[in-house]
């Protein structure tokens, strides 16, 4: 073999692993959670698509993240539509002094959007300054719908609160038709923390009803309820038509709380359920407190 070309193999082999490494990077940056504490950072404000796979990542690093997180989003200004839910996330899973601090500052700001991820993280960490009513800021930015936006991080604030003083705003939503399905998913979510049985009718009738399309969501909030009603309200739901959308996913979640499989099939549900019904309980790990549950939902 010439020098020459031990050389040229040589060169072409170093290119071919730089090459390599960079695509690496590029799929950890664009797809995963970074590779370092600071990428993870800019992954979690800037990358608008992939930015919530950052959160993990982001909340297991704690106190240092916070810091980078404040420094790649300008100081909360450029907090968005997408990123200011991970962002309060990981402030609020944050349970640390750095972190109530910063929450407290966003929860001072004259802006909607920081004041309500400042309110998600306060309420997490069980220390929202104000108290729950028909004048609070929070059922007031719901009652307003002044942005999806900033309706849907309201929304998630009064369920992270657990209180019952939230249940009337939350169930109005509920019994709102035509609204996105992402505002009811949350209104779901958001009962489902306060795990009052209150919430169960209204719950039912949004399973029931053919203008209510989050599903899945109102079936896994009825079951963590320890409401057997809901299997066969979304058995009844089920149909063909639903495949490739959102609210088709309650076939996964039926099958999930179950133990069964059996697709779209409606009658095969239906002869399942008159032969188990009799004997059929909702499994334990179901029924835990809604945060407490593996994320399956």
């Amino acid at each position: 073999m010439s020098k020459r070309f031990r050389n040229t193999a040589l060169a072409i082999g170093l290119i071919a692993i730089i090459a390599i490494g960079a695509v690496y990077i590029y799929v950890q940056s664009a797809f995963g959670p970074g590779l370092t504490i600071d990428q993870t950072a800019r992954i979690l404000v800037h990358d608008r698509k992939f930015g919530m796979r950052a959160r993990q990542a982001a909340i297991r690093y704690g106190d240092p993240i916070i810091p980078l997180i404040k420094k790649e989003s300008n100081d909360f200004a450029l907090l968005n539509g997408r990123n200011s839910f991970w962002i309060a996330d990981v402030l609020g899973a944050t349970q640390t002094d750095q972190s109530k601090a910063i929450l407290l500052d966003l929860y001072g700001r004259s802006t909607a959007i920081a004041r309500l991820t400042g309110a998600i993280g306060l309420a997490q960490h069980g220390a929202l300054p104000h108290e729950l009513g028909e004048n609070s800021f929070l059922v007031k930015t719901v009652q307003n719908d002044p942005s999806q936006t900033e309706t849907q991080l309201a929304i998630i604030a009064l369920g992270k609160t657990k209180n019952k003083k939230a249940l009337p705003c939350l169930l109005a939503i509920l019994e709102k038709r035509h609204l996105d399905y992402s505002s009811h998913a949350y209104a779901c979510e958001a009962v489902a923390r306060i795990a009052s049985p209150d919430a169960i009718p209204i719950l039912r009738h949004c399973l029931a009803s053919d203008e209510f399309f989050a599903l899945p969501k109102a079936f896994r909030a009825l079951i963590s309820l320890g409401d057997r009603q809901a299997v066969p309200l979304a058995i009844a739901r089920i149909s063909p038509e639903l495949k490739g959308y959102s609210a088709g996913s309650v076939v996964k979640e039926l099958e999930e709380v179950t133990g069964e499989a059996y697709g779209y099939d409606r009658t095969a549900w239906m002869n399942w359920w008159q032969k188990a019904e009799s004997e059929w309980s909702i499994p334990e790990r179901f029924t835990k407190p809604w945060d407490e549950q593996k994320e399956t939902r």
